[in-house]
């Protein structure tokens, strides 16, 4: 998967910009707050479908404007012909997005362009909340899997009503039993498969997790990972890894599920959430059996974070057969030298995507290197 091209009007702070990317490094370079995220986000907006700074639409569009126009012509390795993906975010209205002119929706377009984000927020994935690890799960997994998304949205929508029942339960309005039944079907159903393409997902991981960190650490630790979920009370570990083919929950894991939100539905309505299910799940990392998130050094945990996104790199590989485009926004000078000098060696030949205040990066990558310049939300292409 390469990024050949993006054009951008009205977007943030860039009026107007038409930028082509090499198939090997690419920097963008300039001081703080001149566009340089902003840019990168754009690129990734196509694989998430919004902004991966939590930007809502009208918040994407220069200040003044109707509307922010997008387009990105990428295409798969070896390809003749290019895939262009388009977006108008208006400030009132519904966004609008095209695959090769055709109106899609965000659901359909999300994994036709492929790419592996890192940026500083990333190196807490570790030691963070499990909010964040489920969303990396999430991403990753969306990009790859059509199902994987049906399932997930299925599950939030059940979730967000089934929440919202409760709230009006806690104010006294009657609900029946059919009502609640309804619910913990949905969730469990749909929460089997979410929890079971995660175990399959992380199986994979695993492996190159151990590669990537043993690497790092010249094979002194062994990494673990294990996916701590409702749909189990086995303590079971991951499956081998066998690829990321749809998944249907297993009747054991959605039984489970239905039986925690049927079994006390009052202390949901006491607390006003839903309590159980996989939006409560977790991923445990370890480093010699031991939890990470407790007693790994800062070090140790950041080493993690990097190895976990490099084997989403892996991963999506492996899924569809294609490198995916790595975006690196401002995470090069927030790593120490070995680690920076790690991530731009093993990530060799593949497309990168890097944003850097930092002149030094230039002389640290070498030749062959494609530079912009990025200043008050212009860019210019210096080359090397």
């Amino acid at each position: 998967m390469l990024a050949q091209r993006i054009t951008l009007g009205n977007y943030r702070n860039i009026e107007s910009a038409a930028v082509e990317f090499s198939p090997g490094i690419n920097v963008l370079w300039g001081r703080n707050a001149q566009g340089k995220s902003n840019l990168l986000e754009s690129i990734y907006f196509f694989a998430r479908g919004r902004s991966f700074r939590g930007a809502h639409d009208r918040e994407l569009i220069r200040f003044g404007e109707e509307e922010a126009t997008l387009s990105l012509d990428c295409r798969l390795t070896g390809a003749s012909h290019p895939l262009t993906l388009s977006a108008t975010l208006p400030q009132s209205g519904r966004r609008r997005l095209r695959e090769n002119g055709a109106p899609v929706s965000t659901a359909e377009m999300i994994g036709a362009f492929r790419a592996v984000l890192f940026c500083p927020a990333h190196l807490a994935l570790v030691s963070g909340a499990p909010a964040m690890r489920r969303s990396f799960l999430d991403i990753a997994l969306a990009q790859l899997s059509g199902s994987y998304i049906d399932a997930l949205g299925r599950y939030q929508k059940y979730l967000a009503e089934r929440n919202a029942l409760l709230r009006r339960a806690a104010d006294g309005y009657p609900v029946s039993d059919a009502e609640w039944e309804t619910y913990a079907e949905g969730m469990a159903s749909s929460g089997a498969v979410v929890a079971a393409m995660r175990e399959k997902y992380l199986a994979m991981a695993a492996v190159h997790l151990r590669s990537y960190f043993g690497e790092m650490t010249d094979g002194a630790e062994t990494p673990g990972v294990l996916y701590d979920t409702h749909a189990r009370d086995d303590g079971t570990a991951l499956p081998e890894p066998n690829g990321l083919s749809a998944a249907a929950g297993d009747k054991a894991a959605e039984a489970r599920l239905y039986r925690l939100l049927t079994d006390d539905i009052g202390r949901d309505i006491r607390a006003g959430t839903t309590l159980h299910g996989v939006h409560k799940d977790d991923v445990l990392l370890t480093i010699n059996g031991r939890e990470s998130r407790l007693y790994a050094s800062q070090g140790q945990q950041r080493s993690l974070a990097l190895a976990l996104k490099l084997a989403e790199g892996e991963i999506s590989r492996a899924v569809t057969g294609e490198w995916p485009v790595f975006l690196l926004d401002d995470v090069l000078s927030e790593l120490d030298g070995d680690r920076r000098r790690y991530v731009l060696r093993t990530l060799g030949e593949r497309q990168i995507i890097v944003t850097s205040c930092e002149p030094a990066l230039f002389d640290e990558i070498g030749g062959g290197v494609r530079a912009f310049r990025v200043e008050n939300g212009t860019i210019e292409d210096i080359r090397q």
